[in-house]
């Protein structure tokens, strides 16, 4: 991300009062997911601001100076470390942080007549831009779309079987698989790099002791894939049967397709529509297409193999 001048910076808009409750809301927060960065917006958009490790991180990344750094509600000692960003530094950002740095974000708005009350009003990762589609995309061409994948795996003896949906929210589309593996997961590696994936969808393995996840997770790594983790109920196929056919072209019922028997691919398509909150909106209702991905068709590479060949940029790659 190229240098920004350091007069395009707002100035914060509060006064002594405000600018002690707003640092005891900041000590409050929970902790944040890996890799993430929030932002607050101030001035009903006008402006935005980072604290904490996010101030110093902007400060170094963006502004290539920590003397933007304003500690809020003290000194160096006892206050919050600040940064503000103008709104169009602040999109130039976002599209380097979630497109080549492949980070995860918050933003946090006050609540209108309660400027005490601050909620989360949009998230974003690499392969879920929806919510921030206005900011990233307003003023530019979207390059390319992000793909987002959940995946199931089910073992039994010798097989690994492992199913998967992926999603392209941009052309309303989600692709289903479902394949026997091998212990290195070999074919779930070669169909993450053929479809490009940003992000993928694992179940939640608080004390790491599911060995298959582990696995899962140091080939997602490999691939620089931000790895998303959900409760288990997330995976659960109990209302997938009428999500399809509400997102599905009017006139398809998914139980009368043959996908429908794929079970796990039918758990991890739950996962997807859940995460992405297809159901949410009225619009994507009729619209969605579904596609059968098969594996056979395409020539297989790993991730070591992508990079020798240089067939397809990594996720540094490009950034300023």
């Amino acid at each position: 991300m190229s240098e920004v001048s350091l007069k395009e910076r707002p100035e914060f808009d509060l006064d002594n009062q405000g600018e002690q409750k707003y640092c005891s809301f900041l000590r409050s927060l929970p902790d944040r997911q890996e890799n993430c960065i929030r932002l607050f917006e101030r001035s009903s958009g006008d402006f935005y601001s980072v604290h904490g490790e996010d101030a110093f991180f902007i400060a170094q990344n963006v502004y290539k100076t920590t003397s933007v750094i304003k500690y809020l509600g003290g000194d160096v000692a006892t206050g919050v470390p600040s940064c503000t960003l103008s709104k169009a530094t602040c999109e130039t950002f976002l599209r380097d942080a979630l497109l080549n740095k492949q980070m995860r974000v918050e933003i946090w708005a006050a609540e209108p007549r309660k400027q005490n009350v601050w909620n989360i009003i949009k998230r974003a990762s690499p392969g879920n831009l929806q919510d921030l589609e206005d900011l990233l995309f307003a003023h530019t061409d979207m390059a390319a779309s992000p793909i987002v994948m959940a995946v199931k795996i089910q073992t039994g003896g010798d097989h690994r079987i492992v199913g998967v949906c992926f999603a392209d929210a941009t052309v309303r589309e989600l692709g289903i698989a479902e394949f026997i593996d091998n212990d290195l997961y070999s074919n779930f590696e070669s169909l993450v790099i053929q479809l490009g994936i940003k992000e993928c969808l694992i179940q939640v393995d608080e004390g790491k002791k599911d060995y298959e996840l582990t696995k899962l997770r140091t080939i997602l790594q490999h691939c620089d894939i931000v790895i998303t983790e959900r409760k288990k109920s997330d995976f659960s196929i109990k209302d997938v049967e009428q999500d399809f056919n509400r997102l599905l072209e009017e006139g398809i019922s998914i139980a009368a397709l043959p996908e429908f028997e794929l079970k796990n691919a039918m758990a991890a398509s739950a996962c997807v529509i859940k995460y992405l909150a297809l159901l949410t909106d009225e619009t994507n209702f009729g619209q969605y297409a579904l596609r059968h991905h098969d594996l056979s068709q395409y020539m297989k590479l790993d991730a070591s193999a992508v990079r020798a060949l240089n067939l397809m940029p990594g996720p540094h790659d490009g950034a300023n």
